[in-house]
This record gives structure tokens, C-alpha cells and sequence, in this order.
């Protein structure tokens, strides 16, 4: 990892983005996954910007610059929400010092999130689903200048339960019920939803707060082409594994509202929205799998049978709610 003291380096970012850097603020804490970065910093230049510099292995150029490229696209159309990469003098996102790459974006400042008390605001569920209102606009028309890879979480779900057969079979079965009830009618319908540009990760943590109001979504990383329901599909999920009760609180039903409003989600969508609540749960338990962590793995397991035991009760409140 770069040390981000290096005389040589500081003058690197300067002669790469016209930074003059006075000072590296390590004591500050940075929203988003470290785990995405191989290490990440927020800088001060003698202006008093701060900067946030972040590290990448030279085997996520590509994703990066491609997640780069569609951010810039996003902001240049009027999202204002998203935070773009600062492109370096030569015309890169993410230019190379000693066999790594580097990104700089502006750095916020938010409101921490009181969890789970935010699970109560109406205001942060509407300004979540405006935002995804407003990030489908933005995208419009952006497929023939980037291209993405497309996304199948049955594809993603079948493989998991592969693997897990061969390494974990006690886990295998033990979710197993849940596959089964996704093969009834999910699993043949999901190749018919609509694929749209999503953030791919959207969810409360991943949102630079104003108390209630969004400064700017972060962590692109998983950007692409995805079903219309993802992004408001992981929301809600968040939301529900939060807190047991969090499926029928002010935020999650204002945001569900409020989506119906904006009419971005197909009604294909809005018809399997419960039943893709469910299937991207095991796209987080493949994280908590990956991890080890025994804790998050029963706390899914208890999660997703709520969801398959009150499904109907679920879908009909978010039809109400409309």
C-alpha cells in the first residue's frame, strides 16, 4: 500500500490533479466499505478542500474506470447526488504511481445515521426514492456510450447453492426451503423483468446524509444493468434485516409510496418486489459466508423466513400503499 506521507506521492497528485496537498487527515471517518479499496485517505490542500484518495489494485482498472465513466456520465446529465471522480490533467479517472491506481472525489461531510431509529423517517424513504426517480432519467441513454455486464441474481442464487453443496452442505440445507420457494414462481419470471442502469448497492449506509435529506450516494462499485426493482428491492431488505419490524415502518412504506408515484418500476417490477427482497438476501449471505460470520448468517436465515412466511401480508401493503 502507498504511503500516503510520501513527499514523492504528494507530488505526484499535484502534478496528476493539480492538488497541492498540506496535510493527510487520518483521524477522519470515512463512510462506505474499506474493503473496496486497498487503502483509502481523505487529504486537505493548502485551500483547505478536503479530498478523498483512494487505492485500487491494477486488477480493478477496468471496473473502476467503467464506474467512473458512467458516474461522470450521471452528474454531466444533472444528478447532482453523485459524487464524480476528479478526471487527472491527462484525462484519466484512475492514473497509475507505482503499479496501483488511485481515484479523488471530493470528500462530505454527514450526518451520522442513528440506526435503527432512522427507520422512522418518511423523509429519508421519500428522498430515496426520488433519487432513484432521478438517477433513471439521468441514465437514460447512457447504454450506448458504456456498456455493462448484465446481472442475474438467479443465475448468482443457482451457483451459491453449487458451491455451498460442495463446501457447506449443512448450510445448503438449511436454506434450501427458501430456493425452493423462489423456483415456484420467481425463478421463471425473472428473466421477463425489465433491466434498467442501477447503483447496485443502495442502501441507508451507502448515502451521505443531511439529517434527513441525501448529499450524495456513494460506493458504485456494483453499477449495472439489473432488474428495474434492484436498487428499491435492496433498500427495502436493508431496511427489513435492520429491524424486525422495519418492513412496516414510515420509512420503507413512504419509500414504496413514493415509488409508485414516480412510476420508474415496471408493474412486472412491482407484481415479484417481495419475492426479489428475498432473493438479493442471499447475495448478502454469501458476504456473511464469505466472512464466517455465523451471527449475520442465522439473523438471514430468520430474515428470509419471515419473508417467505408473510409474503402475501407483504405484498399486499405495499399495494396499499400505493
Amino acid at each position: 500500500m502507498v504511503n500516503w506521507s510520501n513527499p514523492l506521492f504528494h507530488q505526484w497528485i499535484r502534478d496528476q490533479w493539480h492538488i497541492d496537498i498540506h496535510c493527510v487527515q487520518t483521524d477522519i471517518e470515512i463512510q462506505g466499505s474499506p474493503e473496496r479499496t486497498l487503502s483509502r485517505v481523505v487529504m486537505a490542500d493548502t485551500q483547505g478542500r478536503r479530498f478523498l484518495v483512494e487505492q485500487f489494485d491494477q486488477k480493478k482498472w477496468a471496473l473502476r474506470d467503467r464506474v467512473a465513466r458512467a458516474m461522470d456520465f450521471l452528474f454531466i446529465r444533472g444528478l447532482t447526488q453523485v459524487l464524480p471522480y476528479q478526471m487527472s490533467v491527462n484525462g484519466k479517472f484512475l492514473p497509475f504511481f507505482e503499479g496501483t491506481c488511485f481515484q479523488v472525489t471530493e470528500f462530505l461531510d454527514g450526518t451520522p445515521l442513528k440506526r435503527p431509529d432512522y427507520l422512522s423517517s418518511s423523509a429519508m424513504g421519500k428522498n430515496t426514492a426520488r433519487f432513484l426517480s432521478r438517477l433513471a432519467g439521468s441514465a437514460t441513454g447512457m447504454e450506448p456510450h458504456i456498456s455493462f455486464p448484465r446481472f442475474s441474481i438467479k443465475n448468482y442464487i443457482h451457483e451459491l447453492f453449487r458451491t455451498m453443496k460442495i463446501h457447506d452442505r449443512p448450510v445448503h440445507d438449511r436454506f434450501l426451503p427458501v430456493l425452493n420457494f423462489l423456483e415456484s414462481d420467481f425463478m421463471p419470471a425473472h428473466d421477463h423483468l425489465p433491466l434498467v442502469f442501477c447503483h447496485g448497492d443502495l442502501h441507508p449506509l451507502n448515502i451521505i446524509w443531511d439529517h434527513e435529506t441525501i448529499k450524495a450516494v456513494i460506493d458504485w462499485e456494483f453499477a449495472g444493468i439489473k432488474p428495474d426493482i434492484y436498487d428499491a428491492a435492496n433498500f427495502v431488505g436493508c431496511a427489513g434485516i435492520e429491524n424486525p419490524n422495519g418492513l412496516g415502518m414510515d420509512m420503507v412504506m413512504t419509500f414504496v409510496a413514493e415509488l409508485h408515484k414516480t412510476g420508474v418500476i415496471s408493474e412486472t417490477g412491482w407484481r415479484f418486489f417481495p419475492e426479489y427482497v428475498l432473493a438479493l438476501r442471499f447475495a448478502w449471505l454469501s458476504e456473511w459466508l464469505r466472512k464466517k460470520d455465523d451471527e449475520m448468517i442465522d439473523l438471514e436465515h430468520a430474515f428470509m423466513h419471515i419473508l417467505v412466511d408473510h409474503m402475501t401480508e407483504i405484498r399486499d401493503a405495499f399495494h396499499r400503499s400505493a
